[in-house]
């Protein structure tokens, strides 16, 4: 520097150029500022002030079972003895940790105003109060007992420790967030439960590696829930200590009791401002890069309340569910209800900062806790030994009693009787102390007892503190075990859900849904709608029919609940798959929405809806079985149909042929919910909460066959084992030849039955005949006569007949309606049948629903009288 530029100075200031201070000076101050207020240490998880925070709360007895202290007071010691900087600092830092909306496992148990997930600021610290939480006992547990380095303070006027004995992995459980001079971390908190066994199943095996540890150690789980979205970029993450995750609110499209649809959100990303979130969404609204897609949007209101979260946007009336699912998409896309969790693992290990993977951290923690015990148990073990020694002298103080006494009085002083006793009797410095110090009473036979049982006790303890001293194997089950007993006691269910990956998270939202039973009809003209079970089970009490336009009428229904798949079959052999939860909800006597707004592929022109089924599983053991109007028959395994398309092709068919049935088995079940095809008896299951609607009847174990009855009366018998099971796209086997104008009309299924049995076949117009065989009429119901005392009939009109089964024991004796009642009316039609044996349960009910929908229900104690 030339003299002209050069500044006067004093003899202690060197003056140098910046362009040369800087380099030498910056990292140092870098790192300080690292090591004293931005970063936690890798083995108790806290920064500099939250560590004093905890320490002096401590110090105060601020405890979690003791009354709470004003937090000014625990301000000003932490202060005033550990942390020389503002008052702001520390009570901010304060107030993290007493929010259970920021901290997983909150280490400070605050009493008043400490904020809201609003941005409400938390009171000033002369109103608030304070004391440590039950589980931040466990990071200070034996604080003062040599487990930990201490320090001297600022002023070197007290002590503090340099690191908490922390009991479970708090960094893991609270994760970190700071920003220093030239870096930063961002450890996203975790489960309590999963981070400890993650720590566990690290000791069983150290070569794990960071895929076995995220078997235990599933991903974040964040104080305020929300739905992960995470697949391999989560290894990649927790591999290197950086990457991304996706983390979203949870949020689902409801319908209101208004009829209008609305996004509920119900728990929001982890840091984000409810209030301010809530307000980008109405700013969306009218920027003018948002406004045709929020176009829809009408009021956007917090309704959250002391039981929870709840913010609701609400849509105009002529927005559909599947708008409003769009929009959902739109906005997790476009604000903040969807955020990216950047990974930047960095904590203090030594000092100095370093980028850790997961494994890594866990290893760093594990020598912690290891360094804890050992420490702990060296401390223990002195004590012992010097407890052993003291009672080892006093065994040998009781049998001296008389000589020791006469040494004593004979001593000149304190000093001179020490000396005697190691003198005359082999006691040592210690021992003569004790004993001189013990009063006489504790010298007694009766004590003797005692010390000979804490000298017991001792040995015991003795060996065992030696055990963990010098096996690392019982150091480490000794870890363990300790480990475990927080994990028990604290531990609690995971609040983030997480998602393999995003688009699984966006195409499929079942995982972020609330399971609900609920009915869904089909009409002939393919309106569908659903409606909650219970509201259904009221309908019996008000039988309001739907309100159907003029042709159409009820073909469908079936019991389903939000989280399953329904299959819909049509007459051209077409499969068509949608979600239970996208089907909008109506009131009963509401027709529904078109199915073909849903299902674009569908083409109510030209083909109908034949049979409805709900699928929970697609992997779950059930077979279908198809007949064609033809008599060509096939089964299929669900699993031929597992595809995410919503229109495949469920059966070939030729050009003048259509599907006629179509039955699920699962479980020696039939299930069949074509509303023609029900026999009314089976309605009591849905009475019984039966997960599946209406099972038509138990297969047997012995072989069963199909019983085909054509529209011109034909009767064939197939064994069901003679139709095979093919794939999907396999062309089904023509088992019976029919006439140019004949059509197969119904199948039943039934035992091989011995010779005595008959069955019945009654006509439209309540022609009844017993045979063995069909005769070629228009037979719509055939009933097994065995073991059933009445057969009852149901007509068109509503009206019911019943006739004891002993009527028909001659198989030539046929019996018509219109000859036994005088009210069976000609225009009168019959629609079903069912036998009562001496099984039913006079709790059973019968349920009737018509084509427009009219639901009743009727005691099986009215059919039997």
């Amino acid at each position: 520097m030339s003299k002209k530029n050069a500044i006067p100075t004093d003899n202690n200031i060197i003056n140098v150029p910046l362009e040369e201070a800087m380099p030498d000076n910056f990292l140092p101050y870098a790192v300080e500022v690292a090591k004293d207020r931005a970063l936690p240490d890798v083995r108790d998880g806290l920064k500099p002030v939250h560590r004093r925070i905890l320490y002096g709360a401590y110090q105060l007895k601020a405890f979690h079972d003791k009354p709470y202290y004003k937090s000014a007071r625990i301000v000003g010691d932490i202060l005033g003895k550990y942390h020389p900087h503002g008052d702001s600092s520390v009570y901010e830092a304060m107030v993290i940790l007493a929010q259970d909306f920021t901290t997983r496992m909150p280490l400070i148990d605050g009493q008043g105003n400490w904020g809201s997930i609003d941005g409400d600021n938390a009171a000033a610290m002369r109103y608030t109060e304070a004391r440590l939480s039950e589980v931040a006992m466990e990071m200070l547990k034996d604080v003062d007992q040599g487990t930990v380095e201490y320090t001297l303070n600022y002023s070197d006027t007290e002590e503090e420790p340099t690191v908490l004995p922390a009991r479970y992995p708090n960094l893991l459980v609270n994760g970190a967030f700071g920003i220093a001079v030239g870096l930063a971390t961002n450890i996203p908190p975790h489960n309590m439960r999963e981070s400890i066994d993650a720590v566990c199943a690290y000791i069983d095996d150290e070569n794990i590696t960071t895929k076995g540890l995220l078997e235990h150690l599933k991903g974040p789980d964040f104080p305020c829930g929300g739905v992960l979205i995470g697949g391999d970029s989560l290894v990649e993450a927790y591999e290197n200590g950086e990457g991304k995750v996706v983390l979203r609110a949870n949020a689902k499209v409801e319908k209101l009791t208004t009829g209008r649809y609305a996004i509920v959100i119900t728990e929001f990303p982890c840091r984000k401002n409810k209030a301010k979130l809530l307000q980008q969404i109405a700013a969306m609204t009218a920027d003018k890069r948002h406004q045709k897609a929020l176009d829809g949007i009408m009021d956007i209101r917090d309704e959250s309340d002391r039981d929870g979260i709840r913010a609701v946007i609400e849509f105009k009336k002529q927005i559909d569910l599947e708008t409003a699912e769009k929009i959902l998409l739109y906005l997790y896309k476009r604000c903040d209800l969807q955020i990216n969790i950047n990974y930047n693992m960095v904590a203090l290990y030594k000092g100095k900062p370093e980028t850790m993977g997961l494994k890594t951290m866990v290893h760093h923690y594990l020598e912690h806790q290891k360094d804890v015990i050992l420490r702990r148990s060296q401390r223990e073990l002195d004590q012992a030994r010097k407890r052993y020694h003291i009672v080892e002298g006093f065994m040998k103080a009781i049998d001296l009693m008389d000589q020791l006494i006469v040494t004593i009085r004979e001593s000149s002083s304190k000093s001179n009787a020490n000396d005697n006793l190691v003198e005359k009797f082999g006691f040592s410095k210690e021992q003569a102390t004790a004993i001189l110090e013990l009063m006489l009473y504790r010298l007694t036979g009766l004590e003797l007892k005692a010390y000979v049982k804490e000298h017991k006790e001792l040995t015991r303890l003795i060996a065992s503190l030696e055990k963990i001293i010098n096996s690392e194997k019982v150091l480490l089950k000794v870890v363990k075990k300790e480990m475990l007993e927080v994990r028990d006691k604290y531990g609690d269910d995971r609040r983030t859900k997480i998602i393999k990956d995003e688009e699984e998270a966006v195409i499929d939202a079942m995982d972020i849904i609330v399971q609900e039973d609920v009915m869904v009809t089909i009409s002939k003209e393919g309106f569908i709608k659903r409606l909650p079970l219970k509201n259904f089970q009221r309908v019996t009490s008000d039988p309001s029919s739907i309100d159907y336009r003029e042709g159409d009428y009820l073909s469908v229904l079936l019991q389903s609940n939000t989280k399953e798949t329904i299959y819909i079959f049509t007459d051209l052999g077409v499969l068509y798959q949608m979600k239970t939860m996208d089907i909008p909800e109506h009131k009963w006597k509401d027709k529904g929405v078109r199915l073909d707004n849903f299902i674009k592929a569908m083409d109510f022109n030209e083909e109908s809806v034949i049979g409805a089924f709900t699928i929970e599983n697609p992997e779950e053991n059930a077979i279908f079985k198809f007949i064609t109007s033809k008599g060509a028959l096939k089964r299929t395994s669900l699993s031929s149909f597992k595809t995410n398309y919503t229109k495949i092709i469920a059966l070939k068919l030729k050009d003048d042929e259509k599907l006629v049935s179509v039955i699920m088995e699962k479980n020696r079940i039939l299930y069949e919910n074509t509303m023609g095809n029900l026999l009314p008896k089976a309605y009591k299951d849905l009475v019984q909460g039966s997960q599946e609607l209406l099972p038509l009847n138990a297969l047997p174990e012995t072989p069963y066959f199909m019983r085909i009855l054509t529209k011109n009366g034909l009767d064939f018998t197939i064994p069901e084992a003679s139709v095979e099971i093919k794939d999907r796209m396999v062309t089904p086997d023509n088992f019976i030849n029919l006439p140019d104008k004949d059509e197969v009309y119904r199948v039943h299924y039934e035992k091989d039955y011995a010779a005595k049995a008959f069955n019945l076949t009654i006509s439209e117009k309540g022609e009844i005949k017993a045979i063995q065989r069909a005769s070629k009429a228009k037979n719509l119901f055939k009933i097994s006569g065995e073991s059933y005392l009445n057969v009852v009939i149901i007509t068109s009109l509503g009206a019911y007949y019943k006739l004891p089964m002993y009527m028909f024991e001659n198989l030539e004796n046929n019996v018509s309606l219109t000859e036994l009642y005088d009210d069976f009316a000609k225009t009168e039609k019959v629609v079903g049948a069912f036998t009562l044996s001496e099984d039913e349960e006079d709790s059973d009910e019968v349920y009737f629903v018509t084509e427009k929908g009219i639901v009743k229900r009727t005691s099986v104690v009215d059919f039997k009288g």
